[in-house]
């Protein structure tokens, strides 16, 4: 008779779990899950954040939470995951009544590019583990990865060559009355602007920075189309990343900059131009653009670009030109740039297998490892 009793109270307990479960489950269960940055340096490391909010009394013994994000992103917490085409995690709580669950994961993002939270979704069992149920959870964050930043002694001998054809066109006195900054002091700098008094407080010698009646300005041309059959991921991947690297040490300088390139989106959209700008700041306008790169509208398309500046060059703008392709029609678009007034400088990506022979003065070679 007891084990009869028991029967009928444990089957009717299942049915009103089951009932209780499927008309509640999902009442009052808040799941999210972002990046704790908008966007990282590439190489840098930024935190994956899962919060699991409770706000019922009815507990969830077994809550699964998955999603997939991509495999560029290195997790130190490997737990309840796999990687396939991207990285795909299911973590596993057991939440109870009004509670909150909060779990961070640290990563380290390896490559650049605009990576979101995919294909997120909830999975509840009931605590007979019999009956489950299953939801999508809206999780659509992003971040942005942006390109290396190359800091090697060769690249600031290349900036440094650059920045100095900068400073030889300067045709105008700075004037005091206008102060932009701070900043070290370098070998070109004059005596009488040190400041003694920042350069106490460093240890280092610091010089005041001066705006100019007239701004130098660069304007980067960037070429993401080449001449080359194989690994051609690599050698753009590496004009973006001079790209980045030198719109951001031109802005340390207070060089105004501004982008164009043929690069694509994700979606086949042609990026737009990024607008002239001095501040700091706009290093993370231009990184963002150069991180949503995704193909190449290609090389007529920029030499089309090439033509369209030749309509409006202006005398105190260098036109930096990053390029992998450097066959003639490209140079003898930009001897003409040159010969009509403008001031041009090129650096060409090339495989270290593959030798560039520069054959133009403005143009230097750019050697990237092919099998490194």
């Amino acid at each position: 008779m007891k084990f009869i009793a028991a029967v009928i109270i444990l089957t009717i307990t299942y049915f009103v779990q089951k009932m209780l479960f499927s008309k509640y489950w999902n009442r009052g269960l808040e799941t999210d899950v972002y990046f704790n940055r908008d966007f990282v340096e590439c190489g840098e490391n930024a935190e994956l954040v899962e919060i699991v909010t409770n706000r019922k009394t009815l507990p969830l013994p077994v809550f699964h939470l998955k999603f997939s994000v991509d495999k560029s992103l290195k997790f130190l917490d490997n737990d309840n995951s796999m990687v396939t085409d991207k990285f795909h995690k299911n973590e596993v709580f057991a939440v109870m009544g009004h509670q909150r669950i909060t779990r961070k994961h640290l990563f380290t993002a390896t490559l650049r590019g605009v990576v979101g939270i995919s294909d997120a979704s909830v999975l509840v069992k009931d605590y007979f583990m019999t009956g489950s149920y299953a939801t999508k959870a809206y999780c659509h964050d992003t971040i942005y990865v942006f390109p290396k930043k190359i800091n090697t002694e060769r690249f600031n001998l290349s900036f440094r060559g650059i920045y100095g054809e900068i400073e030889a066109r300067r045709s105008i006195v700075e004037d005091s009355l206008t102060f932009r900054g701070i900043r070290a002091y370098q070998s070109f700098d004059p005596y009488r602007s040190i400041n003694w008094k920042q350069s106490a407080k460093s240890g280092d010698l610091m010089v005041n920075m001066y705006g100019y009646t007239t701004d130098s300005r660069v304007r980067i041309l960037l070429n993401l189309d080449n001449d080359y059959m194989i690994e051609t991921n690599k050698l753009l991947e590496e004009a973006i990343s001079l790209a980045s690297s030198f719109a951001r040490h031109f802005l340390d300088e207070g060089v105004g900059v501004s982008v164009v390139t043929n690069g694509r989106d994700g979606e086949g959209r042609v990026l737009p131009p990024v607008e002239e700008g001095a501040e700091k700041r706009h290093g993370i306008t231009i990184d963002k653009t150069l991180t949503e790169i995704d193909g190449s509208e290609g090389k007529d398309y920029f030499l089309e670009i090439l033509k369209k500046e030749m309509s409006s060059i202006k005398d105190e703008v260098l036109y930096l030109v990053i390029s992998p392709y450097a066959k003639e029609d490209m140079m003898t678009l930009l001897d003409k740039l040159q010969s009509e007034g403008a001031a041009v400088h090129m650096v060409v990506p090339y495989y270290d297998e593959f030798p560039y022979v520069p054959n133009r003065s403005y143009a230097d070679g750019w050697e990237v490892p092919l099998n490194v």
